[in-house]
């Protein structure tokens, strides 16, 4: 190290190389060959200790974070030119250091140490040694888990406390001439809106009667109000769910603003005085439809796909996670953010819950490409559909009176399987003509059960008859694929579509 011209260095850096106390090759271990006088001996290294500097300060030394390792000690403090802080080894880096090392130490053989890739003479002490490793190198991982895990939730818990839910009115009149809000059914269009759903015939729309603005970012779900369909609910890829009127004045009535992200799903309960909304914030508000405020509160583990409530209790709903999981949870109980019931047997993220059997089951589909029909309560499928060379099924829907199930299949089609019993598909009943592409297309069928109509990834949305599997009509609403699409409840010939674009199309 004499020989080193000092004039040489550069004034980049400033480089510090001196000779400490020689120690074993092997750091944390002491061996009998070192010697208590300080010189070096066979079978040792020397140990050196660098010591780099940043050029944005090269008067300033400091002593922190020195990492050891075999040979010496390497100490490094520079300043981020980005960030003009001081930057140090991560924990995962030493953490990572320290692994590498306990995997090259070895056992003493003959008084000398053998190289590190060198056998265990003894079969048991090696295995403990394995053992003991695979132990700590576990704790560690589940540390750095258990630390990224309460970043993610600091970070959540920040951002999510500078939003704050809220919802605003936007309409020309909340309230009628008798003090009525827009809750009330109208009585003066020249159509029941009360009336049973099933009572008049359907027929298939051939234009766009009108289009309403929709959402700036897409439309990812469409949802009439129950029994009526006097108002339309609608989520976005904006975060904000809108209430439409769809008579009268055609117009938007109230704003929904809960979800810092994209809205997954919403649905009514059976009277349509509250509604469900879970969106990509990991968060699950339940609305009171009129007023516009937020009744509960539950934030999940995973991204919820899907969200219904139970059919003969509205304080119980089910959720669908991205966990592969199913979570059923109580309003009533007074930890209500725990789960009263979960359901794992699918090995993928859960896409649809549908209600079937009268409410006395519901069914789920998933990326698993199988199909699980369940008892409330019960974490045990009764049936399910599987095949290796069947697709994935998406975007269920009912035929009224709960004799079949309709799915979008992802080769194109609209398949349909028995809605009782053992549940086996039918084949006489297959709908082909339009084009998923990996979209996940909505499927909807008219109350007197004589059409099923779907959207489609070029715009357009398709009418087939039921009967006979025929296509009738398609309509070019849209350049960008529509992905949802329903029929309206009391009206005989009345489709509501939207998708990508953001626009809402009512066709007649």
């Amino acid at each position: 190290m004499a020989g080193v011209n000092r004039a040489s260095v550069s004034t980049k850096y400033t480089q510090l190389v001196r000779l400490c106390t020689p120690m074993s090759i092997v750091q944390g271990y002491s061996s009998s060959e070192d010697d208590d006088t300080g010189e070096t001996v066979s079978g040792q290294l020397p140990v050196y200790e660098l010591e780099v500097y940043s050029d944005l300060q090269p008067q300033t030394k400091t002593s922190t974070n020195i990492q050891r390792v075999v040979g010496g000690t390497i100490q490094q403090s520079y300043l981020d030119v980005a960030t003009l802080k001081k930057s140090s080894r991560t924990s995962a880096e030493s953490k990572q250091l320290q692994r590498e090392l306990k995997k090259k130490r070895k056992l003493q053989k003959d008084g000398e140490w053998s190289s590190p890739w060198a056998e265990y003479d003894d079969e048991e002490t090696a295995k403990e040694v394995v053992e003991q490793q695979q132990e700590e190198e576990q704790e560690e991982e589940q540390e750095e888990e258990e630390q990224e895990q309460e970043q993610v939730e600091e970070e959540d818990t920040d951002s999510s406390a500078e939003f704050k839910p809220h919802s605003e009115f936007v309409g020309s009149s909340q309230y009628d001439y008798l003090g009525r809000s827009y809750m009330h059914i109208p009585r003066d269009l020249g159509i029941d809106l009360t009336r049973s759903t099933s009572q008049h015939e359907c027929y298939v729309p051939k234009t766009i009667l009108h289009t309403f603005d929709g959402h700036d970012k897409g439309v990812t779900k469409l949802e009439y109000f129950p029994q009526s369909g006097h108002l339309l609910l609608s989520a976005g890829n904006d975060g904000l769910i809108k209430l439409w009127d769809l008579y009268h004045k055609r117009e938007l009535l109230r704003v929904y603003t809960g979800h810092t992200h994209s809205v997954r799903d919403v649905s009514f309960n059976k009277s349509g005085s509250e509604f469900i909304s879970c969106g990509f914030d990991k968060q699950i508000h339940i609305w009171n439809t009129e007023t516009g405020q937020i009744r509960k509160t539950i934030r999940v583990k995973a991204l919820p796909n899907t969200v219904r409530f139970h059919p003969q209790n509205q304080n119980e709903f089910i959720v669908g996670l991205s966990n592969h999981k199913i979570e059923h949870y109580d309003m009533d109980t007074l930890h209500y953010q725990v789960p009263i019931q979960s359901y794992d047997h699918h090995l993928g993220s859960i896409n649809s819950l549908t209600i079937i059997d009268e409410g006395n089951r519901f069914m789920s589909t998933a990326d698993d490409k199988t199909v699980r029909f369940w008892d409330w309560q019960v974490n045990i499928p009764v049936k399910f559909i599987s095949d290796p060379s069947q697709h994935a099924l998406n975007a269920p829907v009912v035929y009224p009176g709960g004799n079949y199930i309709a799915f979008q299949s992802a080769d194109n089609s609209i398949r349909v399987i028995q809605g009782y019993g053992k549940y086996r598909f039918n084949k006489k009943k297959l709908f082909k003509g339009h084009l998923v592409a990996g979209y996940n297309i909505g499927i909807d069928i008219s109350p007197d059960g004589k059409i099923i109509c779907s959207g489609d990834s070029q715009g357009q949305v398709y009418f087939w008859d039921w009967k006979s599997g025929k296509l009738i009509n398609s309509i070019k609403v849209s350049k960008r694929p529509i992905n949802g699409i329903k029929f309206h409840p009391q009206e005989p010939s009345k489709v509501v579509a939207a998708g990508l674009s953001g626009e809402i199309y009512y066709c007649d």
